[in-house]
């Protein structure tokens, strides 16, 4: 399955695994990209788009406590 078929969720869950939202949200877009193309092997758009859902559900968990 391709990373544009997950939903958020399951992209946090899938390269953050049990981080703590709060920490994630204070990593910049760019270098959760970074992160992501180095560690997880993925593409520049790949990871970027990753990112974008990454930092929205983190925001979204943080938000909701």
């Amino acid at each position: 399955m391709g990373i544009y078929q997950l939903s958020p969720r399951e992209i946090y869950d899938t390269y953050m695994g049990d981080q703590d939202p709060a920490q994630v949200i204070q990593e910049s877009r760019t270098d959760l990209a970074t992160r992501l193309q180095v560690e997880e092997g993925l593409s520049q758009d790949d990871a970027y788009y990753a990112a974008d859902q990454i930092l929205a559900y983190a925001r979204d968990q943080v938000g909701a406590q």
